[in-house]
């Protein structure tokens, strides 16, 4: 099999388990695709001055989650190598005062180059 370096929109989508068009985070219409973060549930998006409210931490959050998911489904049947290995799991913490503290890497194999970064394999 070949190499898998990324992965794509729909995969990423599949993974967040949004179904149905009022509901899905990844929109394709006449403007290309659109990231909709109202539809991850993120707190205040939706309303008309949603750009000036928090968010973007509990969006970005979920988002390398989904991308984690994305990632086991796609690597599966695959062989040493030839895996995406640019999300991997989530370290967590002790709980402490009803909070977790959590981490998330993003590992990319990034070009001298400023265009074609690729996820890293392993």
């Amino acid at each position: 099999m070949a190499q898998i370096t990324d992965l794509t929109w729909l995969q990423l989508e599949t993974a967040s388990g949004t179904s149905g068009s009022s509901s899905l985070i990844i929109p394709d219409n006449s403007l290309g695709l659109l990231l909709r973060l109202s539809a991850l549930g993120v707190i205040g998006l939706g309303s008309s001055n949603a750009k000036n409210l928090p968010g973007v931490v509990q969006a970005l959050y979920q988002l390398r989650e989904f991308a984690a998911i994305a990632q086991v489904t796609a690597n599966a049947g695959q062989s040493i190598g030839e895996r995406l290995a640019a999300f991997p799991p989530a370290s967590n913490g002790t709980a402490i005062n009803g909070f977790v503290m959590s981490s998330g890497q993003i590992i990319t194999r990034t070009p001298l180059a400023t265009t074609g970064i690729i996820g890293a394999s392993n």
